[in-house]
Order: structure tokens, then sequence, then C-alpha cells
């Protein structure tokens, strides 16, 4: 099943062509200024074996590195301004809840051979395909599961300076071996230097969106992030359905603004509640609010699932 597509151009590439058209000295990868000095990987030391996906700008693939197999994602082309902004943030993470990254390999003619980025394999994909591919999980599991996301996005959240998102949707999240859930796809992650500050830019897959990102001139801040997390939580309720949904599925962008943005409406969750359990459908409803003052914060979602996990 594809991700939804719409006829118009999305806020994405908006932005992924935006940044790319930033000046040349912008784009220059030297890894001693992004503090990635000790992640350099020789290219003849990276194995590289099967491709598993490609989107966007790059392909990726299951490696070999130190014996070990890896996920390595080749870039198509000149990086981006972003792909070199995301390569900063990778360097400092360090959560179970985020995909690890391991170092970049830069070849001696970047025009000529790609730069791939190591990072560790996460075997069952994306959540996209997981819930559409792997038979449903017990409410437990699932439970675990949301957990895990929400331990992610918390932990950018609380980080100084604090990080952003802003494209938390069921395809940037990967899944491993075991079955735990870990944020991905750091592209359009947003620095900031004060939680209480507003930030200013548009960025984000319109389906999995809040409301606030769609004005001219939008004002936002972490409260982003627990909207998309909400809408990523009610697709995994969609896990027992044999016709599984992604929110809004067949709506182009202007729908959708329409649909949440004028309409106040969310994606139906009937029967959800006697499915799984009312707790879960309740935190999604508070985590979707229209306004993001009226919805938890992160650090509120993730001990609301470490009860809810605990008595379930």
């Amino acid at each position: 099943m594809d991700e939804p597509v719409t006829p118009v151009p999305t806020q994405q590439q908006r932005e992924k062509d935006r940044l790319e058209k930033e000046p040349d000295q912008e784009l220059e990868l030297d890894l001693e200024s992004l503090g990635l000095e000790d992640r350099e990987i020789p290219p003849e030391r990276i194995q590289k074996l099967e491709k598993i996906g490609s989107g966007g700008f790059k392909d990726v693939f299951i490696g070999k590195f130190k014996g070990r197999k890896i996920a390595i994602s080749e870039f198509r082309g000149q990086l981006s301004a972003m792909d070199i902004k995301e390569l900063k943030l990778l360097g400092g993470f360090d959560h179970p809840n985020i995909v690890r990254f391991l170092g970049v390999s830069i070849p001696e003619n970047t025009r000529e051979t790609p730069v791939m980025i190591v990072s560790e394999l996460c075997s069952n994909g994306d959540l996209f395909d997981y819930v559409r591919n792997v038979n449903p999980p017990t409410l437990h599991q699932v439970l675990v599961m949301m957990l895990d996301i929400a331990r992610g996005l918390e932990y950018l959240h609380l980080r100084k300076p604090s990080v952003i998102h802003r494209d938390c949707k069921s395809s940037n999240i990967l899944i491993t071996a075991k079955g735990t859930a870990k944020i991905a796809d750091f592209g359009l992650a947003k620095v900031k230097q004060s939680t209480r500050s507003m930030v200013r830019s548009l960025v984000g897959t319109v389906n999995w969106q809040a409301p606030e990102l769609w004005h001219a001139h939008p004002k936002y801040n972490h409260k982003v992030d627990v909207f998309s997390c909400a809408m990523v939580f009610w697709e995994m309720l969609q896990w027992h359905l044999p016709n599984k949904k992604f929110p809004w599925e067949g709506m182009n962008e202007h729908a959708i603004y329409e649909i949440v943005g004028s309409k106040r409406q969310r994606p139906s969750v009937s029967g959800l509640r006697k499915q799984w359990c009312p707790e879960i459908v309740d935190l999604i409803e508070r985590m979707w609010a229209q306004d993001h003052q009226d919805r938890p914060t992160m650090s509120e979602v993730v001990e609301a699932l470490e009860d809810l996990v605990a008595h379930r």
C-alpha cells in the first residue's frame, strides 16, 4: 500500500526544494564542524547487500559493518542542507527509541560516488507497512509499542537544545526484529533553543499534521508532534481491521485542511473503545485537540501509557 499522494506539491517537497536551492557553501560536508569527525567510516569497510527501499533522494540497503548487519542510506546526487542538518542531529542522539546513527561514509568524489549514512538495522521495516503486514498484536503489545514512540518523542522534546520532529508519521517509525519502535528521519526536525517560544515555518506531511501548521505564517511548538503522534496511534488501532486506513486516506491536502482545520473533525474512533480499551482512545482524543494548549505534553503521554501498560 502506497503512502498518500496529493495532486499538488506537498509542504515537505516545497521545503526540500527550498533547502536545496540554498548556496553551495552551505552544503560543505565538513565532519569536524558537525562534531562527527570520529564517526567517519571508510567506504571499503562497508559491505552493501540487498536494496530494501527508496524514497525522496536516497536508497536504503542492508549492509555489513564490523561483522553485523546495518542499514545504509545512499544519497542520489549531492547532499542537501536538510541532509546535513539531519546528520548533525543524528550524531547527538542516544536513546533506545531513536534509530542509532553509527557513522557516515564519504567517498573522495561525492559527485561520482554516493555519500552513505550508516545506522542500526530495524529489520521489520517501518510502522506503516508493519501494521499492514503483521497479524494484530495484543492490546498490551500495542500499548508497549505506543510507549516506545512516546518515549522517543519525549527524549527529543526534553533535549537541550530541544528538538521538534515535525514529521512524525508511521513511515518515519521503524521496528526492530524484537518489535521495538524507534523514531527515524530527522530531515525536517527543528532545533529550539527555548521550550516556551513558538517556531515559524511550514513543513511535514498533511495527513498526520497539526492544523496550526497551515497558517500563512505558522507559529507552533512541541505540541505539533503530540498531534501527529495521536494520528499514528489511531493508525495503530486500525490493526484489527481487514481494510486498514491511514489518516484521511484518499483525500487531498485542501480537503484535509477543510475537514481538520475548519470543521475540526478527526478520524472516526467508532468501535475502537470496545475493540481495544477506552483509556487509549481518550488519550488520543486529548492528543489531537484543536488548540495546542489543550494537548498533553509528550511526558504526560508517556506517564499515561506507562500506567496503561502496567495495568493491561
